[in-house]
């Protein structure tokens, strides 16, 4: 039996990583944009050349031998090795640059306006900022090239580089007249990076201190803080509003707070580093300072209770 690596070889074992990635021929096919014959044409030669079994067939669902298990494994993490090497050799090679990954409200009420002044800060660094809000995975960052995550969770998490905690409270238009009954409840239905149910934010809240005042008109459900946001300055309800996203609406006025309840603990902002060059800390290490800022500022502000 041949082990020697070669170009054929290390073809036929990509292929084979894929299908038990995927979970079977026709997924498979489909990521390779090849035909499914092909790919079980490769395996088979795989197999052949190995003189081993890779794969149970003849079931519903495809199934790895030990063999097979033991093979994927030594894939994958090889690949995975070469990928994060290729990676970091890119960006060795090119101006310090940074691919940052943020839950999309928080990207566009709070990074996005601070991003500037890191620029300021930092000029030969470049930072390109994604709205995301999937749950954390080293490996699909790595594969998305991501450099560092930010993410919102439900619950502190233990593996993160940073974690603080984020409070909130209902908010509305000024004009908005807790003594009538037409206003609405305004959820954000994907309030963390993690799944949840539909209304789990406002649960903690109604659970703590009840419906706020003049909400009787039902519910209306977003999938973003800030559609919540804006839906809650045209006058269509109460929002709960997070301290850091809701910050400067407060301040301009287009929201205010709607009781005089402390504000409650909603989840934890979370930071993972994801590749480990210099322009990454130095990231890190601002948002960590602009983040523990915000916070602070927050909870001095004193925000107007209308």
């Amino acid at each position: 039996m041949s082990r020697r690596l070669d170009a054929t070889l290390l073809a036929d074992l990509w292929f084979f990583h894929a299908v038990a990635q995927c979970g079977g021929f026709r997924r498979a096919a489909e990521q390779l944009a090849v035909t499914q014959g092909a790919v079980s044409q490769r395996v088979q030669r795989l197999e052949s050349r190995l003189q081993l079994s890779l794969l149970q067939r003849g079931g519903r669902s495809l199934q790895l031998t030990p063999a097979g298990q033991q093979l994927f494994a030594a894939c994958d993490q090889g690949f995975d090795t070469v990928a994060a090497t290729l990676a970091a050799l890119q960006r060795d090679a090119a101006p310090a640059s940074v691919r940052l990954s943020a839950p999309p409200s928080l990207a566009l009420e709070w990074l996005l306006p601070r991003l500037g002044r890191f620029a300021r800060l930092q000029p030969a660094i470049s930072v390109d900022l994604l709205a995301d809000n999937q749950p954390y995975s080293p490996a699909a960052l790595r594969q998305a090239g991501i450099d560092l995550a930010l993410r919102y969770l439900p619950q502190a998490p233990q593996d993160a580089a940073f974690v603080l905690p984020e409070y909130g409270f209902p908010v509305a238009a000024p004009a908005f007249d807790p003594a009538g009954h037409g206003g609405r409840l305004l959820h954000d239905d994907a309030p963390w990076s993690t799944p949840a149910p539909a209304g789990s934010e406002w649960a903690l809240w109604l659970a703590a201190h009840g419906r706020p005042s003049g909400c009787d008109a039902g519910e209306r459900h977003f999938n973003q803080a800030q559609l919540a946001y804006r839906s809650a300055q045209a006058g269509d309800g109460v929002a709960l509003g997070r301290q850091l996203l809701v910050a400067r609406y407060l301040q301009d006025g287009s929201l205010c707070r709607l009781d005089e309840q402390p504000p409650l603990l909603l989840g934890y902002y979370a930071l993972y580093p994801v590749s480990c060059s210099e322009a990454v800390q130095m990231l890190v290490d601002w948002l960590c300072d602009e983040l523990q800022q915000g916070t602070d500022k927050c909870s001095a502000s004193g925000d107007k209770v209308r």
